[in-house]
C-alpha cells in the first residue's frame, strides 16, 4: 500500500503542474490559477485525513448515502442554476459541484454495505436526484460505480442488480437530454485546448486524465478485501473520463474546478485509507 500512495503522490503532483500550464494556455486567468493550486492543497490535506481516520469511525454504510443523496436534493433546492442545470452549492465566491464530493463517498458506502437492505433503495435515489441535476456525466459515473461493486460482490438478491439497471436508465435518459451549458476552454475542452496550444501540453493532459483510475485498479487487485471499494471508485472516475470526452462536462482534475480535484483527493484518501478492525486480510 506504502508503494500505491507514492505512486498516488507522484500523480497527484504531476496532475496540478500539467492542470496549470493547460487551463493557462487555455485562457484562464491569475485567480483561477491561484485557486485550482488552493484546492490542490485543500484535497491533500483531505487526502490524509481520510486516510488517517475514515475507517476507524465505524460508519453506518446505509447513513452515508442517504446523507449524499440528501446534500444533491439539497442542491436542487437552494443550489446555484445556469442554464437549467442546478449542480452547485455556493460557499461564499466558489460554487461546488455538490456530485463531485458525494458520489465517492456514496460509491464507497454501497460497495462496503452490501449486507444492509437499506443501502441498495437508497442509492436509486441517489441517481434519481442526479437525472434531475441534469448532470449526464455524473449519472453515468454513478452507474459505472454501482454496476462494478456489484459485479464484484456478485449478490444472490435481485434487488442490487435491479438498482443498476435503474441507475444505467437514469443516465441514459440524462444524455438524452441537450445540453445547454456552453463548454470552457479551461474546463471542459482541456484537452482540445491542450492540443492548440503544444502537442506536448495536450499528450500531458490526456495521458494523465486517462491515468486517474490507475490507483484504484492497483488496490483493487492487490488487496482483493478492498477491491468492491477500489473498482467501484475506478469506474466512478472512468465515467467522469468519458463525460468529459462525449459531453460539455470537466475534465476531472486536470480542468479548471475545486470539486473535481477535492474528490480526487477524498477517493484516494477512501481507498488508501489505513486499515480497521472491519479490514479483514484477504486470501
Amino acid at each position: 500500500m506504502k508503494a500505491i500512495r507514492f505512486l498516488a503522490a507522484i500523480q497527484a503532483v504531476a496532475c496540478l503542474g500539467v492542470s496549470l500550464m493547460a487551463i493557462a494556455a487555455a485562457g484562464a486567468g491569475r485567480n483561477a490559477l491561484l485557486m485550482q493550486t488552493l484546492a490542490a492543497v485543500v484535497a491533500l490535506g483531505l487526502a490524509v485525513v481520510v486516510t488517517r481516520f475514515w475507517r476507524k469511525a465505524g460508519w453506518r454504510y446505509w447513513l452515508l448515502v442517504a446523507a449524499c443523496a440528501l446534500a444533491l436534493v439539497w442542491t436542487l433546492m437552494s443550489g446555484v442554476t445556469l442554464e437549467g442545470a442546478r449542480r452547485w452549492l455556493a460557499l461564499g465566491p466558489v460554487q461546488l459541484h455538490t456530485a463531485s464530493l458525494a458520489l465517492p463517498v456514496a460509491a464507497w458506502a454501497f460497495a462496503r454495505g452490501f449486507e444492509d437492505r437499506r443501502v441498495a433503495p437508497l442509492a436509486a435515489a441517489l441517481s434519481f436526484a442526479l437525472l434531475y441535476q441534469h448532470d449526464a456525466a455524473s449519472s453515468l459515473a454513478w452507474a459505472l460505480a454501482l454496476g462494478a461493486a456489484t459485479l464484484v460482490r456478485r449478490p444472490r438478491q435481485m434487488v442490487p442488480w435491479a438498482v443498476v439497471v435503474v441507475a444505467a436508465v437514469f443516465a441514459y435518459a440524462a444524455w438524452t437530454e441537450p445540453d445547454t451549458l456552453p463548454a470552457v476552454p479551461y474546463v471542459e475542452g482541456l484537452i482540445r485546448a491542450g492540443f492548440e496550444a503544444s502537442p506536448v501540453t495536450g499528450a500531458l493532459v490526456a495521458i494523465l486524465m486517462f491515468s486517474l483510475p490507475a490507483p484504484f485498479l492497483l488496490v483493487a487487485f492487490s488487496r482483493s478485501e478492498r477491491r468492491a471499494e477500489a473498482l467501484a471508485l475506478a469506474a466512478l472516475w472512468t465515467g467522469w473520463i468519458a463525460g468529459n470526452l462525449f459531453g460539455n462536462y470537466p475534465a476531472p482534475v486536470l480542468g479548471y474546478g475545486a470539486g473535481p480535484v477535492l474528490a480526487w483527493g477524498l477517493s484516494l484518501g477512501l481507498v488508501l485509507a489505513e486499515p480497521s478492525k472491519e479490514d479483514e486480510p484477504g486470501p
